[in-house]
């Protein structure tokens, strides 16, 4: 069945084209090939492929309410997300990633401004992940968690945010 036939899926970004699919509400989501918008704990899972390693880049602005989780590493079936891996979440009170429901990065002075377009570079490489908001490295090192070919974006409650123009590319040394 081909991708667009399918309402929970689409495409977006470029010039590597993420697939995306909506993991919750149809209505908590409206995208267009550029842009994605996801109110009140709307979530995608973005893919490209199956490529495990990689370099996403994308805009990411809080329309609304108080922010947004990336999901690093989940494993994703039938719309369900079964693990979190790494959870980065990034508020209007600072960014912190967490593990097992554990905080292990907690920056407080990297605070999410309300439409302030946010530009987020996620790496992953085997076991070598990085994660920079802007020009800040909120996180830079190794992690024993299984690769995976998804980063979830979800909204947190009662937020807005909007996804721009994601570009899901391999690692430099492999372009």
């Amino acid at each position: 069945m081909m991708a667009g036939c399918n309402p929970y899926e689409f495409r977006m970004g470029g010039p590597h084209v993420t697939t995306c699919e909506i993991l919750t509400s149809l209505p908590g989501v409206d995208h267009t090939g550029m842009t994605a918008t996801l109110v009140d704990t709307a979530a995608i899972d973005m893919n490209y492929f199956g490529a495990t390693q990689y370099l996403i880049t994308m805009g990411i602005t809080l329309q609304q309410g108080s922010g947004y989780r990336i999901l690093l590493r989940p494993v994703v079936e039938a719309r369900d997300v079964k693990d979190s891996g790494i959870v980065v979440i990034a508020t209007r009170s600072g960014i912190s990633l967490e593990q097992g429901g554990h905080v292990i990065v907690s920056r407080p002075d990297l605070m999410i401004a309300p439409n302030d377009p946010v530009r987020v570079a996620l790496f992953s490489e085997n076991n070598y992940m990085q994660v920079v908001f802007n020009c800040d490295t909120v996180f830079r090192g190794w992690t024993k968690l299984k690769e995976s070919d998804d980063v979830v974006v979800q909204a947190l409650e009662k937020s807005q945010v909007e996804i721009i123009h994601p570009d899901w590319a391999a690692p430099p040394d492999q372009q």
